[in-house]
């Protein structure tokens, strides 16, 4: 894996895609939905888990949000404790 700063290898993919050219046309919640998907076991130190727990934490909140604006209530769709944030599968 790459050390570089600004473009590491965990986040560059064939064909010279990187993950910012995907993310740059999400928010926040979705663009790091994509992003922690798409470096999971490819980042040196990072468990697969950490990073697809990430990535749900983010999904859960844009579902709620979605939910919210949209007047319906939250579908039990999730483990029974709930979303959880990504800092606590860290």
């Amino acid at each position: 894996m790459s050390n570089d700063k600004t473009n590491p290898s965990h986040y560059q993919f064939g064909g010279g895609v990187e993950v910012i050219h995907i993310t740059q046309h999400l928010g926040f919640l979705l663009g790091n939905v994509v992003k922690y998907s798409a470096r999971a076991g490819r980042k040196d130190g990072e468990a697969v888990l950490d990073d697809l727990y990430k990535a749900r934490w983010y999904l859960n909140r844009q579902i709620e949000i979605e939910e919210e604006l949209n007047g319906k209530q939250a579908q039990q769709t999730e483990a029974p404790d709930g979303p959880q944030h990504p800092q606590g599968h860290v």
